[in-house]
């Protein structure tokens, strides 16, 4: 009873409002491959002999199991400045990927390795731990953790019912804003979504309209735990929780669109930042959306196949707030 209530109460954390709103942010993985003749892994230490201070100070770079590089710079206080931040870092670290004989792929699925051929790179217990319980369901949790990269966005969360609109808009808006930044021809959906569901809620089961709170404690209640000392603390097993979208204590997480190049970028940040944060775009989001909010498993195998019936209407509400004025 206590240890629930201890959830209870971390759950409740995450979807407390930001103090501050009005910052994005957004982390960008790279797949870093070795000669372009006949690419291979890459050992996360040929780059870090490259990074300088300032671009480890502007990019707080770091690598994913696979050795998938990820540069998470500030938040800023619109998609303008964050996606002019992210392509003077993405510039740079592709230079010194470069200097070391390596280069940098965007994409959602690593296109030349099988997960056999690519290292756990980071054997830290989680992620020691996170694979062992992957690994009760199939293959996919290695593919996942050693050959995936996504382009994460982090917006702040509004408080009162503004908020649980965003809440609702950046998971129901998933399969559709997936397959238009698809960039794996939907393998990377795929991959999750043969993961096993109660950890990942690929199937919806996070999300319940009538009360997202209720909802998000009861899918984490039913994960188990990593069997790991960290876990004993409730807001350490929440992070080991991996649904399409994260509450995050402040601001949501989106977590399903595919790694982008650097040119596709500033459509997906825009189009994101519009229809979480422009009340109009938002409103008009959830009217579209809000009708198929208990067919999550559907729109995600969907998905997964490239089809999203509602991508061209989404992103034309996106289109029109921005023609606008909004999310600048």
């Amino acid at each position: 009873m206590k240890q629930t209530r201890h959830l209870s109460r971390a759950v409740r954390q995450l979807f407390a409002p930001s103090r501050r709103p009005g910052l994005i942010g957004a982390e960008v993985e790279l797949i870093p491959v070795s000669d372009p003749s006949r690419p291979g892994p890459v050992d996360p230490a040929a780059l870090t002999a490259g990074f300088d201070p300032a671009f480890v100070a502007a990019a707080r770079p770091s690598f994913e199991p696979g050795g998938q590089l990820e540069l998470s710079p500030a938040p800023r206080p619109g998609p303008a400045e964050l996606v002019a931040d992210l392509g003077r870092l993405i510039e740079r670290a592709e230079a010194i990927a470069r200097s070391r004989g390596v280069r940098l792929v965007a994409t959602g699925v690593n296109p030349y390795h099988g997960w056999a051929e690519v290292p756990l790179r980071t054997p830290t217990p989680r992620y020691t731990a996170m694979q062992a319980i992957f690994d009760r369901t199939g293959p996919a949790g290695r593919r996942m953790m050693r050959l995936t990269a996504s382009l994460q966005l982090a917006v702040d969360l509004l408080p009162g019912p503004a908020g649980r609109e965003q809440w609702l808009v950046a998971n129901l808006a998933g399969p559709a804003l997936t397959v238009a930044f698809d960039n794996s021809g939907g393998e990377r959906t795929r991959i999750w979504r043969a993961l096993d569901p109660v950890r990942t809620g690929y199937d919806g089961r996070h999300l319940d309209p009538a009360d997202p709170v209720a909802a998000y404690l009861a899918f984490a209640a039913a994960a188990p735990r990593l069997p790991i000392p960290e876990t004993t603390d409730p807001a350490y097993h929440l992070t080991t929780l991996f649904p399409p979208v994260r509450p995050r204590g402040g601001y949501l997480e989106l977590r399903y669109l595919d790694a982008q190049p650097a040119h596709r970028i500033e459509a997906a940040v825009r189009t994101v930042a519009t229809l979480l944060t422009d009340p109009g775009a938002r409103r008009d989001a959830l009217d579209l959306l809000l009708p198929r909010a208990g067919e999550q498993d559907r729109a995600w195998a969907e998905a997964a196949a490239g089809h999203a019936p509602q991508a061209a209407e989404l992103l034309a509400i996106a289109g029109s707030a921005i023609g606008a004025g909004g999310a600048r």
